[in-house]
């Protein structure tokens, strides 16, 4: 009798046990947990990493137009060239050695260079987990591919950073000098009036310093660009390093005229100052 209540109190602890073994043995959710980067302090930086997924890097996507939320025309080569620029020195997010590592890559991926690419995303301590550098945005709102450094945290960097869209347009001939590139020879000297027809409209443009919180005034005419607006804020704030401007969320292209920006008078502008 005594054996045999044994045996019965001892059953279900065996088969208890067995199921366990077999859930953990079937249930990929616990491979999943085992390689999971973990955040907590471990001490043990090296195994993390090591159980991060990462793939290795893949060559760069195929971009059929600008982005739309960018672009209203498609692309020259040189916009291109300003918008990728403006792209890395405007993340708020994420870490700056991180962002410059992205942009070397980005640069390695865009000449090909596949090995070197992987050597510096490696040296970073990031990974990859997909293989796609670049971050695509399918219907619905998913995202798929992107980087992520060793705290975990998502860097995206869409298509055009990387591969040139098919849609760009060639450089536009200039004859004459540009006009919106002058700044005392506005004036006429004879006269002492301004040609209207060369600059537009005088109007005042307020713009707020980001590493100060204080704002500048100055003059310009809206048929000149915005890289003479910067130079004015520049000058007038006494401002050595590079600004940026940028309105309702977005930086202002410098080669376009003011009254391309879609700014309105009396509104303010966000001086973005680096370095």
């Amino acid at each position: 009798m005594g054996c045999g209540l044994s045996r019965e109190s001892m059953a279900p602890a065996t088969e208890d046990h067995e199921g366990a073994a077999r859930h953990a043995t079937l249930d990929p959710s616990s491979t999943t947990s085992r390689n999971a980067p973990s955040h907590t302090s471990s001490g043990n930086t090296a195994t993390e990493l090591l159980d991060r997924p990462n793939q290795p890097l893949r060559a760069a996507p195929t971009v059929k137009h600008s982005p739309p939320q960018l672009a209203l025309t498609p692309w020259t080569p040189s916009e291109l060239a300003r918008q990728r620029e403006a792209f890395f020195e405007t993340r708020v997010s994420g870490r700056p050695e991180m962002w410059a590592a992205m942009k070397q890559v980005s640069e390695l991926l865009r000449a090909g260079d596949l090995s070197a690419a992987q050597t510096i995303l490696d040296a970073s301590g990031a990974t990859c987990p997909t293989g796609k550098f670049c971050v695509e945005r399918r219907r619905g709102g998913q995202k798929k591919g992107g980087v992520y450094d060793d705290k975990g945290l998502l860097y995206e960097i869409p298509g055009w950073v990387v591969s040139d869209p098919e849609d760009l347009v060639a450089e536009p001939s200039i004859e004459d000098k540009d006009i919106n590139e002058e700044s005392e020879d506005e004036i006429d000297a004879e006269k002492g009036v301004v040609c209207e027809e060369k600059i537009g409209e005088l109007v005042s443009v307020r713009a707020r310093l980001s590493d100060r919180g204080t704002d500048v005034v100055v003059e310009m005419g809206t048929n000149q660009k915005v890289s003479v607006l910067v130079r004015k804020v520049q000058e007038k704030a006494g401002v050595e390093q590079k600004i940026k401007l940028a309105y309702m969320g977005k930086i202002l292209e410098e080669h376009k005229p003011l009254s391309q920006t879609n700014w309105k008078e009396g509104h303010i502008l966000n001086a973005l100052v680096f370095g």
